[in-house]
């Protein structure tokens, strides 16, 4: 992390700090005094009342009433917890359990509940998620320009839409009456109000892929790999439902402590819910940032100033010549080549990379090679590289052998479409600024073929996925533990 990262991390770090202790401060001078609402079935004057206290903690200044509405202005006197109870003329009675803190804010129902300017926090945490979302949108407009092909640029782009959505639902709920539990709980449940948001959008997305992943199949045979769209849109809509359907089993059984508003088995249960779901709009939001970035990279025409073509190799067919796939990739490489020639004059030399496979007639190179011959390129533009067996080892192989000629060679690569951005993304692991182009494929294999490439792109990027997943975990665990033991007071 550069000294500027370190210096940026410290100033928001402390510019949330304030955010919390200004509300602190807020809670803290005006938070002695409490008025307090209770409604009753008949309309009294204020004098025929009856208010009691369980315990001197707090004392009532005033009453007065509005019809059936009874208030009450409450001071603290010490710390500790106490029932006020106000009873009408006919009878009729009303309670509410205070706590009243050391510091004197008096709190409601519950030892975090809320308290006279309790929303304060709130507007500390909706603080904290903008300039978070701020930050974030330099960080990453400025990594965009640097590179588009990184990794990164897609987690930064998912949790701008995630902190975007989670400040507007925050701002919805500003002015209610709130406490410190109440932002703290609305902190963990953002991951939940997320998943619910993108439910729909994630199950037409599931019909709809699954309808795709089906015509595939019927091109292309029955497999696991045919059907990985259907079967993380699927886990994507399950999963959301998953702890409901646990609690609700739970429920049926005898866990009668599940029943227990403050029971350790009922906060368990709310830890399982909201790390589940956080997690889920974890990955939804990683998902996203990589639909967006592959459709702007597939879409991306690079700069007319390349001295090298990299071609990247895919199947090829019993015969030797280039599958649908690998020849849409050759066709794209000619084409950006010719728009160059027209723009600048200035030829490209093209570089077809991708060894021969256990099933293949021929390596895919030469395949390449064969047909570009064949189209009227001249053997003197074509550089073929042969022993690469990866994407990765494409990159690599064929950069070893442009730099022979040229080390300073600006190079743009051909895949397909869905490939672009993962393939552009390995090129900026390897230290290499590639700019790519995207030959279009059919839609119902494109569907598929995307989903395969974010399944890779979680899996090249697993140690910072992991890592992250588990911050956010053990945050939500912390959180509930605290919500857990206020509980218990």
């Amino acid at each position: 992390m550069t000294k500027r990262r370190v210096c940026i991390f410290f100033v928001w770090l402390t510019a949330i700090i304030i955010f919390y202790a200004a509300a602190y401060l807020a809670v803290r001078i005006n938070g002695q005094h409490l008025t307090l609402e209770m409604e009753f079935s008949e309309a009294y004057n204020a004098g025929d009342y009856e208010i009691r206290f369980t315990e001197p903690y707090v004392e009532c200044i005033s009453k007065e009433t509005d019809s059936k509405i009874l208030r009450l202005e409450l001071h603290s006197l010490a710390p500790g917890k106490t029932i006020v109870e106000a009873e009408s003329p006919d009878g009729e009675v009303q309670l509410d359990v205070l706590y009243v803190h050391r510091d004197g804010v008096i709190a409601v129902n519950e030892y975090l509940g809320w308290s006279t300017c309790g929303s304060a926090f709130l507007y500390a945490g909706a603080a904290s998620v903008l300039l978070t979302l701020i930050l974030l949108i330099q960080f990453y407009r400025r990594s965009k320009r640097a590179c588009l092909y990184q990794y990164k640029n897609a987690g930064m782009l998912g949790l701008i839409l995630f902190l975007s959505v989670s400040l507007l639902m925050e701002l919805m709920i500003v002015g209610r009456r709130m406490g410190f539990g109440d932002s703290l709980n609305s902190l963990v449940t953002m991951g939940e109000s997320f998943s619910g948001l993108m439910l729909p959008v994630a199950f037409i997305m599931s019909v709809f892929i699954t309808i795709s992943n089906l015509v595939l199949m019927k091109h292309e045979g029955v497999t696991w790999r045919n059907m990985l769209g259907a079967l993380l849109g699927a886990a994507f809509c399950l999963s959301t439902f998953l702890p409901g359907i646990i609690e609700h089993i739970l429920e049926q059984s005898n866990f009668s402590e599940l029943h227990r508003e403050s029971g350790g088995l009922r906060y368990i249960m709310k830890y399982i819910t909201d790390a589940l779901l956080s997690c889920i709009a974890y990955l939804e939001c990683i998902l996203i940032g990589v639909i967006v970035l592959s459709l702007k990279a597939a879409r991306h025409i690079p700069a007319f100033d390349k001295d090298y073509i990299l071609i990247l190799g895919c199947q090829v067919g019993h015969d030797g010549k280039p599958t649908k796939l690998l020849q849409s990739r050759i066709d794209k490489a000619v084409e950006f080549a010719k728009m160059q020639e027209e723009k600048t004059g200035k030829k490209l030399i093209f570089v077809p990379s991708g060894g021969k496979g256990g099933d293949e007639v021929i390596s895919e190179a030469e395949c390449m090679k064969n047909y570009l011959c064949g189209i009227g390129i001249p053997e003197s533009r074509i550089l073929i590289e042969n022993k690469s067996a990866s994407t990765e080892q494409n990159i690599r192989f064929s950069y070893a052998l442009t730099a022979q000629q040229n080390p300073d060679a600006k190079i743009a690569f051909s895949t397909t479409n869905y490939h672009v951005f993962r393939a552009g993304a390995l090129a900026f692991r390897q230290g290499h600024k590639m700019e790519g182009i995207g030959a279009k494929t059919k839609t119902y294999f494109w569907l598929n073929a995307f989903v395969r490439e974010f399944i890779a792109v979680l899996y090249e990027s697993k140690r910072q996925h992991i890592t992250l997943l588990a911050y956010i975990v053990t945050a939500i665990a912390l959180i509930d533990v605290m919500l857990y033991h206020a509980a218990q007071i």
